[in-house]
């Protein structure tokens, strides 16, 4: 398994994690967000983030198409409309959401994609830091 492809799935999963696994999510994501950061101080952390994310049916699935997704590792509602087509453009428009950008902690924990345009950007969840388009 690619390490930087496990460890975007970890980033990028975070915003999903409620809807995943319900009131489970905020331990989890803490519990990520603890291991990331040891990623951004250059610790090996993939076999715990593994781990981390294959305790629940739902997180391993992610996982296992954000992987799929190689080298992009989107999230995968995104990897799952582009795999199929997309949604189709209106005239003019500059293409699907599915390629808007993302955004990211500049501490390195936290990935989050723009679902619809006007959206806000919101802070790290983490860090409380405004997150920086990729």
């Amino acid at each position: 398994m690619e390490v930087e492809g496990l460890l975007e799935a970890a980033r990028c999963i975070r915003p999903y994690l409620s809807d995943l696994i319900g009131p489970q999510a905020d331990s989890l994501d803490e519990d990520l967000a603890t291991l990331l950061a040891a990623a951004h101080d250059g610790q090996d952390v993939a076999e715990p983030l593994r781990s981390l994310l294959s305790d629940y049916t739902a997180t391993e699935a992610f996982l296992t198409q954000v992987l799929e997704d190689a080298p992009r590792y989107r999230p995968p509602q995104l990897h799952w409309a582009a795999s199929r087509g997309g949604p189709q453009p209106l005239a003019g428009d500059i293409g699907p959401i599915l390629y808007a950008g993302s955004y990211a902690c500049p501490q390195g924990d936290y990935v989050w994609y723009r679902p619809e345009v006007g959206e806000p950007v919101p802070p790290c969840p983490t860090h409380g830091i405004a997150l920086v388009r990729r």
